[in-house]
C-alpha cells in the first residue's frame, strides 16, 4: 500500500509517495525522508499532523510513527501524511563562542563559570509517547468529558474496574433509574490513575463513539478491549467541580444495600 506524503521544510515542501511497509521502521523512514530532501549532514526532527484534532506531534519511534500512519489512512477525507521538518539547534557554544574580549565580564562575573560549567542544552523529546488527553470539549455535553488513553506495547496497564449499577436521571417532573456502567476502582501505577482523568463512579457513557445503553457490562469489557490501544470513553464524572452546566444530572445510586446492585467487578487492564 502506498502512503501519499507531504513534507515542509523551512521554506521546501515536497509530496511523494512511499510503500508502506518499507517505511513501517522509524529509522527507515527517517533515511527515507532524509533522502528526499537532501539532508544528509543537517540533524532534524519530524512531526505530523493529526488529520482529526490538528495537533502537530513528533514522530521519533516506531510506535508512534505507526499511529501517525494508521491515523492518516483511516481518515474519512483521506488526506496525505503532513510532515514537517524542523532543523535540530546548534548547542550555544557552537553557535555564540566564547571571546577573549568578554574577559572583563567574566571576571566580575559572581557565579565565575568556566567553559566546563555551561549550561547543558534544553532541547525537544527524543522518545515522546502521547498518554491520554482529553478531546471534543467543543462536542460534548459540558457536564460530560471524552477521554482518550492511549496505550503502547510496552507500557504500563489501564488499569482500572468496572461495574455495573444504576443511574438516577433527573426528569422535569420525576426522577428515573435507569442502567449504567461506572468505574469503581482504579489500579495504583495504571494509565488511567496516573493520567487523573479518570475517578471512581465515573458514569461511562460511550465507547470509542457507541453507547453503552442497554448493553451488559461482559459487551462493555469486549467493547474496551477490542479498542484498548486507543481507548476513547464519554464519561459523566461523579465529581463535577471543574465542569460547567447543570450539576448531578445523573448519579449512581447509593444504599445501605449497595452489592446487590453490583453484579460483577470486571477488572479492565488490556
Amino acid at each position: 500500500m502506498l502512503v501519499p506524503i507531504k513534507t515542509k521544510f523551512i521554506a521546501e515542501h515536497r509530496r511523494y509517495h512511499a510503500n508502506k511497509q518499507s517505511i513501517s521502521n522509524f529509522d527507515n523512514f527517517y533515511e527515507f525522508v532524509e533522502k528526499n530532501h537532501h539532508l544528509n549532514n543537517i540533524p532534524f526532527s519530524i512531526f505530523y499532523i493529526d488529520p482529526n484534532q490538528g495537533d502537530e506531534l513528533p514522530i521519533n519511534n516506531n510506535d508512534n510513527l505507526g499511529r501517525a500512519i494508521e491515523v492518516t489512512l483511516a481518515s474519512p477525507t483521506k488526506p496525505c501524511l503532513r510532515l514537517i521538518l524542523q532543523r535540530k539547534d546548534k548547542p550555544l557554544e557552537k553557535e555564540y563562542s566564547f571571546k577573549k574580549k568578554n574577559y572583563f565580564l567574566n571576571e566580575f562575573n559572581p557565579l565565575n563559570y568556566s567553559s566546563s560549567h555551561r549550561r547543558p542544552q534544553i532541547g525537544l523529546p527524543q522518545d515522546f509517547r502521547e498518554v491520554s488527553s482529553i478531546i471534543d470539549v467543543d462536542i460534548v455535553h459540558p457536564t460530560c468529558r471524552r477521554v482518550r488513553l492511549i496505550k503502547h506495547s510496552s507500557d504500563k496497564p489501564l488499569g482500572f474496574y468496572i461495574r455495573d449499577g444504576d443511574s438516577i436521571r433527573l426528569l422535569p417532573n420525576s426522577i428515573e433509574r435507569v442502567p449504567g456502567v461506572f468505574i469503581s476502582r482504579l489500579v495504583p501505577g495504571g494509565i488511567a490513575e496516573s493520567t487523573g482523568l479518570l475517578s471512581i463512579n465515573d458514569e461511562i457513557l460511550e465507547v470509542n463513539g457507541i453507547e453503552v445503553t442497554g448493553k451488559t457490562l461482559d459487551q462493555v469489557t469486549d467493547m474496551m478491549i477490542a479498542n484498548s490501544s486507543n481507548l476513547i470513553i464519554t464519561i459523566r464524572p461523579a465529581v463535577q467541580g471543574n465542569l460547567s452546566g447543570p450539576l448531578n444530572s445523573s448519579l449512581p445510586s447509593i444504599s445501605d444495600d449497595e452489592d446487590n446492585e453490583i453484579h460483577d467487578n470486571s477488572y479492565f487492564s488490556s
